[in-house]
């Protein structure tokens, strides 16, 4: 196989250029924060919770790289970032605290052998992963990793895939569901059928705060046909993906909507419109034995124990005789530019030169021959990466948490450092206990995949004693198969720092009452949930802040917990991105409107010109509170609302009327007439929005007073028992409760006070901190009947 991670494209030098200037746009200020933002997420560029750094994530194919790449890698380590290398679950490696200057030679440099950021992150395909252990593995039916390229290669900068409603994730696999296919949009698993290749296909499974196990779309889909597949269900995606609710936007929720029956029938008018279609070929390579050097081994060291130890728990057999596949363990993912070259080098005196990324956030060498043993360990051990057990108990998985992410709520990464330290003191044998696994989130987005561990954590936040403290919600009995997956129970949550004793609790109360042979998730399945609340229920409370300050701060942090820094994941941050989001689908249907126009397309021109309306029109509805899923509602919505009021030039009045024409009588003369109007409400409404946000108002005020109403100043003056104004938002989302704050606020006067009822979970903690950003004053927050009520201070 090429070693290349991708086979670039030409593009990408141009893409380098693209991005450099603008960053120098951005630097001058020509081009706003937000309108930036889609772009650099298209090249994996992610902002962090701190200012004027921002994360990097390379788009690594099945994880495999070369020790050329990781040496490059940890070049762009040591010159760009921290310094720190972090293996993620989808295979990548990220960078974190990188400045936004020093992006486009970082991306020249990693282009440069190979390597590409483009659409690692963003409403796009993300990695396409793949079993680590594929093409070495002895129970796998045959190698999927000239498959998973193929979909990688071929999915990359497809048009298809530049704006989808929400992020999009394939695996393969190649025999007892390593390749994870029930949490993913697409699982394609390896079966032979009368000789043939091919793969069991599920479909509309992933995490996040809302779970789904994927679904069965069909028993055997021949090789030859996976890209058309691919194709076809990413089309059904584009096509019926609610790009209006960013939160009810992946794939998962297209295939709970309709069902897998109508679902297929779905991919099925999709696959045989692609007839004719001319996909590349899949190379599958002769299978060829790397090039070893020669070495000599260093002696018999069977009589130090750690080495045996890891000798039995980091080395497995490959299906090629005599040659072994050795994993290292990697602390939270993370190893350091100075480790990531001595592996380069480990990897190419002692195997073929490969390094494949794990999903479980480690790392493999693969062809390493049982007399190298020694020589590997003996490598490994003075750069700290010697540790027995990978894919064990004392190997937990952590996302990055609140110490770079913006969504992050707790510190997961601490909680996890802190995990592993308890378990490598106090279980030095842990063989009965290895099966266990520990995974933690510190949010409800499951980054850290909580959701199948035996026991998983997803950080949250409640108040004890009055205080504000980390917390973590408690899920026991996860697992996943080849076939599908059980999610764990909510339990019980707890303050983070005595989340180390409910662990050690559970795992004695399994040692203790366990039957025989009874796994952690089977003796959790007999037991229950019930069982497990009692045993830990004491641990919900702390002792008071005064004798116990410790308590109430996070893992790895100095200060009181907060979510004052908390950034994107609010309210705020999500209204900004449904009006972007639906901004840019706009732009993506207007340019497929001027293509069929520039064919002779006219019906097609302006079927696409209906789209680009439809989505401006949802774009600037967001700031009025308003979502509809009728399409002429909408319009209907946007004329009275946003054209009569001026917000858009008036010539946009009647667009409800022409909407309703049929497409299928337009000519030359319609179609341009319908073109000119979806530019012009496009450039309107990205300026409007531009306006709105300068303004700081969701609302642009048109006359000499604008639109809010004279009220009497009122109580006002701060007392929260003073209420003016009062709105009911139990049962309303986020971030439409935040707008249908905003909007009542901006009809008030300084000084006046509102009371807010808000849902307990995301609500209640976006809502607060996004007003207090717009600058008003929180004067309570309290929480009555499994809800919250918050008054509010206008500014």
């Amino acid at each position: 196989m090429d070693m290349k991670t991708l086979n670039l494209p030409p593009e990408v030098k141009q893409e380098i250029e693209d991005f450099a200037a603008e960053v120098e746009r951005l630097q001058r200020g020509d081009v706003g924060e937000e309108e930036f933002k889609r772009f650099r997420l298209q090249q994996g560029i992610y902002g962090q919770r701190q200012e004027d750094v921002q994360m990097i994530r390379t788009k690594l194919p099945f994880g495999r790289i070369t020790s050329d790449q990781l040496n490059c890698l940890a070049d762009f380590g040591a010159n760009y970032s921290s310094g720190i290398l972090h293996v993620t679950t989808r295979q990548d490696i990220q960078f974190h605290y990188v400045k936004i200057a020093d992006v486009p030679q970082g991306l020249q440099d990693l282009a440069e052998h190979g390597i590409t950021t483009r659409e690692a992150c963003g409403n796009t395909v993300r990695n396409v992963t793949a079993c680590h252990k594929s093409g070495t593995c002895k129970d796998e039916k045959f190698d999927v990793t000239p498959y998973a390229l193929a979909v990688s290669q071929y999915l990359l900068r497809h048009p298809l895939t530049q704006n989808l409603a929400r992020k999009f994730k394939i695996s393969l696999g190649g025999c007892q569901g390593c390749g994870l296919g029930p949490i993913h949009d697409i699982g394609m698993n390896a079966e032979i059928n009368d000789g043939v290749r091919g793969f069991k296909v599920l479909v509309g499974g992933g995490l996040g705060s809302s779970p789904h196990i994927a679904q069965l779309l069909s028993e055997f889909v021949p090789a030859d046909d996976i890209l058309r597949t691919c194709e076809a269900i990413l089309r059904v995606f584009d096509q019926h993906g609610d790009k209006r609710n960013r939160n009810k936007a992946r794939f998962k929720f297209v295939v709970a909507k309709y069902g897998i029956e109508k679902l297929r029938a779905l991919v099925q008018k999709e696959f045989e419109k692609l007839e004719g279609t001319q996909y590349p070929a899949i190379e599958i390579p002769e299978e060829t034995i790397p090039n070893i050097p020669e070495f000599s081994s260093n002696g018999d060291m069977e009589s130090d124990p750690d080495f045996v130890q890891w000798k039995a728990r980091n080395t497995y057999e490959q299906r090629q005789a005599g040659f072994y596949n050795v994993h290292i363990k990697l602390q939270l993912g993370d190893l350091t530019h100075d480790q990531a070259r001595a592996l380069s080098k480990i990897a190419a005196d002692y195997a073929g030169g490969i390094l494949v990324n794990t999903v479980f956030q480690n790392l493999m060498i693969p062809w390493v021959k049982p007399e190298a043993f020694a020589l590997v360990y003996n490598a490994l051990k003075p750069i700290g990466l010697h540790k027995a057990g990978t894919e064990e108990l004392k190997d937990m998985t952590s996302c990055p948490g609140s110490e770079t992410c913006n969504l992050g709520i707790t510190h997961s990464r601490g909680l996890i450092n802190q995990l592993t330290e308890d378990v490598e003191n106090e279980a030095t044998d842990s063989t009965e206990l290895d099966h266990i696994t520990i995974k933690a989130s510190g949010c409800p987005n499951s980054c850290g995949q909580h959701h199948i561990a035996s026991i998983g954590f997803s950080g949250s936040a409640k108040k004890v004693n009055g205080v504000l403290t980390p917390h973590y919600e408690m899920m026991l009995g996860g697992r996943i198969t080849e076939d599908g997956a059980v999610f764990g129970t909510p339990v019980i949550k707890l303050p983070a720092k005595n989340v180390p004793n409910a662990v050690r609790r559970s795992v004695n109360a399994y040692k203790r009452d366990k039957q025989d042979n009874e796994s952690f998730v089977e003796f959790y399945d007999r037991v229950g949930k019930d069982y497990f609340t009692d045993l830990l229920s004491d641990l919900k409370a702390l002792p008071e802040i005064e004798s116990s300050p410790q308590s109430y701060i996070d893992y790895h942090a100095t200060q009181v917990f907060s979510l004052d820094d908390r950034g994107q994941g609010e309210c705020a941050g999500a209204l900004t991105d449904m009006i972007t989001d639906r901004l840019s689908e706009a732009e993506r249907t207007l340019f497929q409107c001027n293509r069929a126009f520039e064919k002779n397309q006219f019906a097609e021109a302006v079927r696409q010109a209906h789209r680009t309306l439809v989505s401006s029109a949802r774009a600037l509805l967001v700031t009025e509170g308003m979502d509809y899923t009728d399409n002429v509602e909408t319009l209907t919505k946007f004329e009275s609302l946003i054209v009569e009021t001026g917000i858009v030039s008036e010539k946009h009045a009647g667009i409800t009327e022409r909407y309703q024409e049929d497409p299928e009588q337009a000519d030359r003369a319609r179609a341009q007439s319908m073109l000119e109007e979806s530019k012009a409400l496009v450039d309107e409404c990205r300026k409007a929005n531009d306006k709105m946000k300068a303004d700081k108002s969701l609302r642009i005020r048109v006359g000499s007073k604008g639109n809010v109403p004279e009220e009497p100043a009122g109580n006002g003056g701060g007392d929260p028992a003073a209420v003016n104004q009062s709105i009911d938002l139990l049962g309303v989302k986020c971030p439409f409760n935040y707008v249908k704050t905003k909007l009542k606020l901006e009809t008030m006067q300084s000084g006046q006070t509102l009371e807010v009822l808000l849902d307990d979970g995301e609500p209640a903690i976006n809502v607060p901190r996004s007003v207090q950003n717009d600058g008003h004053k929180l004067l309570s927050h309290v929480e009555e009947n499994g809800h919250h009520k918050i008054v509010i201070e206008k500014a």
